[in-house]
C-alpha cells in the first residue's frame, strides 16, 4: 500500500471513531433529555421517579394538561442542612418538571441522591428564600427503595450539584458529594460550596467554602475548589484535603494600570472525629482566603 493509501485508511478510521463518539454523545444527551417523572429509576425495577417524589410530596399527581409535569401542594417535613431545629413542611402550589440525581456509595450500599427546586408564591414567607427550597433526598436502592433522609440545601439564589467534581470516593465503602449555591451580581459570582456525605443514613456536612469570582481591571480572579482523599489508618473515614486554587489573570491593554497575574493555593485538612461523629479541620488558610475575599467586596 502506498503513502496515499495509508493516509486514506488512517483518515477513514479517525472519521469512523469520531462518528461513533458523536453518536454516543448524542445518545447520552437523548437519554438525559428523555428522563422524566415516568422514567424507571434503575433496570430491573418498576419504581419510577414519580414514585420517589411521592415519598417527598405525598399528594403528588400528574398534571392533566402537561403529562410530564407533577403537581403537589405540600412536602414531607424536612430540616435545613445548616440548622438543628425541628423539621417542617413546605406548603404551596408546586409544579415539578426537572430534577437532578446522583448515585453514591454509603456503608457499601448504593444510594440515589435526588435534588429538586421547589417554589410557590406566598408560601412560607418567613423562610430565608420565602417559599423557595432546594430539597435533597437520599434513597436506598437495594434491596428495596426507601427514603433515608431529606434536607433543604439552599443557601443562595441558585443551588445544584457542583459542576465537574460533584462526587468523589472516600473509600471502597463511601462517597462524598458537593453542592453549590450561587448568585451573580455585576461581574461578581458568589459560590457557597458545601461538601457532604451520608453517615448512619443522615446527611452530614464535612465543610463549606465561600468562594468569590470577579471580573475587571486588577480583579479578574477565579477560585476553584479541589478535593483529595488521604488514607487515615485506624479511622472509619479517610482524611480529606480541600484546596482552593486562586488564579488572578494579568490585566489586558484596555486597563489603565496593568497588574500582573498570579496563582495562590489555600487548603485545609479534615479528619474524622469518631467521638463527635463529624469531620474536624484546621481552617487557618481558609480563614485567610475569607479575609482576602471580604476585602474585595
Amino acid at each position: 500500500m502506498n503513502f496515499i493509501g495509508i493516509a486514506v485508511l488512517i483518515l477513514t478510521v479517525m472519521l469512523s471513531a469520531l462518528m461513533r463518539s458523536t453518536e454516543s454523545s448524542a445518545s447520552n444527551r437523548a437519554n438525559l433529555q428523555s428522563r422524566d417523572l415516568g422514567s424507571i429509576v434503575r433496570k430491573g425495577s418498576n419504581t419510577t421517579y414519580f414514585d420517589l417524589l411521592r415519598m417527598l410530596l405525598p399528594d403528588l399527581e400528574t398534571s392533566r394538561i402537561e403529562p410530564h409535569t407533577g403537581i403537589a401542594h405540600r412536602t414531607a417535613p424536612f430540616r435545613h442542612i445548616t440548622e438543628k431545629g425541628e423539621a417542617a413542611s413546605l406548603e404551596g402550589n408546586f409544579e415539578i418538571t426537572t430534577f437532578e440525581d446522583r448515585l453514591i456509595m454509603s456503608d457499601g450500599k448504593q444510594i440515589l441522591l435526588l435534588s429538586l427546586d421547589l417554589s410557590a408564591d406566598g408560601a412560607n414567607a418567613g423562610t430565608p428564600y420565602e417559599g423557595e427550597s432546594t430539597v435533597l433526598a437520599a434513597f436506598s436502592v437495594e434491596p428495596t427503595i426507601k427514603l433515608l433522609d431529606v434536607v433543604d440545601i439552599k443557601t443562595d439564589r441558585f443551588t445544584s450539584f457542583l459542576e465537574g467534581q460533584s462526587v468523589f470516593r472516600l473509600n471502597s465503602q463511601n462517597d462524598a458529594f458537593v453542592v453549590n449555591s450561587t448568585h451573580f451580581n455585576a461581574g461578581e459570582n458568589y459560590n457557597d460550596v458545601t461538601v457532604l456525605f451520608l453517615q448512619a443514613n443522615q446527611f452530614k456536612i464535612i465543610t463549606s467554602l465561600l468562594l468569590l469570582n470577579t471580573q475587571g481591571c486588577g480583579a479578574t480572579i477565579n477560585e476553584t475548589p479541589e478535593f483529595r482523599v488521604v488514607p487515615d489508618s485506624g479511622r472509619k473515614y479517610p482524611s480529606i484535603v480541600v484546596r482552593v486554587k486562586l488564579k488572578k489573570d494579568a490585566d489586558t491593554n484596555e486597563c489603565d494600570r496593568r497588574t500582573p497575574g498570579y496563582t495562590r493555593y489555600y487548603q485545609a485538612v479534615f479528619s474524622w472525629n469518631q467521638p463527635q461523629l463529624q469531620y474536624r479541620g484546621n481552617y487557618r488558610q481558609i480563614r485567610a482566603l475569607d479575609r482576602f475575599n471580604r476585602r474585595r467586596l
